[in-house]
Formats: C-alpha cells, structure tokens, sequence
C-alpha cells in the first residue's frame, strides 16, 4: 500500500514549520502564481490533489467556490486539515476530504468538478498520462486543470552535486547532466528518504495534449518583476524551480 513521506511524525512537524514561513517558496513563488491562474470560482466545485492541510481550499472559499473537496495521501495532512476547517469554516458545508493516493480519484463519490487544481505534487507520480486519464474523467466539459510541480530542471537531479560553485562556494551553475533520462529518482529531505520522477518539460505536455486537454497557460516563475527577493532566492537567478500548466478539457 502506497504510504505518504509526509506520515512520518518529524517530517510532518518540520513541513508544518516551513510552511509557517511567511518567506519561503510556497508563499512567494507558489501560491501567488498558482492563484494568479485561477478562473473565476464562483459557484464552483474545486477539486484539490495533493491537498495538504488544506490552505489553498481555504483560498478557494474565499473567492466563491460553493464546493472544495482535498484528496490526499498523508492522513496527518488530512487530519490537520480537517481540523482546520472545522475550526475556522464551524457552519461551512460543502467541504469533503479524503486520504487516498491521486491515482484513486476515481474513487471519491463526486462525479464531476468544474476545476481541479495540485500543487507542488505532481512529480510523485509515476504513471503520469494514466492520472491525468483519471482527471479527465472527473471533469465538467471545458473543465479546468491547473497544477504546479518541481521544474524538470529540478527533477532531473540524479547523482553528485546539483550546483557547480565558484572558489567561494558560490552557485554559478545548475547541472542538468541527467535531464534526458527520465524516470525514479530517490531523493532525501529532512534526513528521510522518498521517491519523485523526471519527466521533461516536453514530455508533460505531450501527456496533457494526449490526454485532451488545451493547453492555455505555462509559467516558470523567476521573480523577475520582484528583485526585493533575489537575494532570499538566490537559486532564481539560475533557473526555475516550479512549472506551472494551466489547461483545459475539451
């Protein structure tokens, strides 16, 4: 059975304190830019992959959706949201959480969302056009798909260091030596081990065109408009570390 990285108890507590961070890159990169795709939400129902603790459903009722519903693996994430909501949303009906993997969507007893959003996620997918055959199904007609994930620049990291750095210990350059070889990658944060995949930017588009969506909308957030953060991000100066698609169904 697939189990979350998120479920170990030091994981999810120092998780929980880096999204505290009022700057980190979920709220300076993240989150403005995945809100700044949104369509309008009004009487919507949003469907969120990969929900966490729920703060972006949060957002989502704040600009009208009648209807949020979070999916995720981790069952702390889950519980924390749920106690969230019940906590700052006591009278709010409307809202539905479930702890199963992406790859269950099919599984959850809504049959159709006007908009289906992931952040941050999907690069823990393995079998890629197969989930997005399971979003598709799960959407209205000219339904909305929008998702962030690690860039395949990041991705692609395999073995050795990922930064070539000067004398001074200064990162000069990105390596992308691995880019072409797509597939598992293991990974280690917080001491913990964990999977993700590479795919390159080519191949998730292939796979939404393939899958019928439109692609409307692509970005790759650089802070190129706010340099008060080029020092806090420094890593921006050499590429991107999210993609961004923004699609719909047809």
């Amino acid at each position: 059975m697939k189990k979350s990285i998120y479920d170990t108890p030091i994981f999810f507590e120092r998780y929980l304190k880096l999204r505290e961070n009022p700057i980190s890159l979920n709220e300076i990169v993240e989150k403005p830019t995945m809100f700044s795709l949104l369509p309008d939400l009004k009487g919507k129902k949003v469907l969120d992959l990969g929900c966490g603790a729920g703060g972006h459903l949060f957002h989502y009722l704040s600009l009208g959706a009648s209807e949020v519903v979070g999916l995720d693996l981790s069952q702390s994430m889950i519980e924390q949201a749920k106690s969230d909501f019940a906590k700052f949303f006591p009278n709010q009906t409307g809202c539905n959480f479930y702890c199963l993997p992406m790859e269950q969507i099919s599984e959850i007893k809504e049959s159709e969302f006007d908009v289906i959003t992931s952040s941050f996620a999907f690069h823990y997918i393995e079998d890629f056009p197969d989930l997005l055959r399971k979003i598709s199904a799960k959407l209205a007609p000219n339904g909305i798909l929008i998702f962030s994930q690690e860039h395949p620049i990041t991705t692609c990291h395999k073995i050795g260091e990922r930064w070539e750095k000067d004398q001074n210990k200064q990162q000069v350059a990105y390596r992308l030596n691995h880019y072409r070889e797509e597939g598992l990658r293991e990974r280690n944060w917080f001491q913990q081990s964990f999977k993700t995949y590479h795919r390159t930017t080519a191949t998730i588009i292939n796979d939404l065109i393939q899958a019928g969506f439109q692609i409307e909308k692509v970005e790759e957030p650089m802070l190129a408009e706010q340099p008060e953060w080029h020092n806090e991000f420094k890593d921006l100066l050499h590429r991107p570390p999210l993609l961004f698609i923004k699609s719909v169904k047809k």
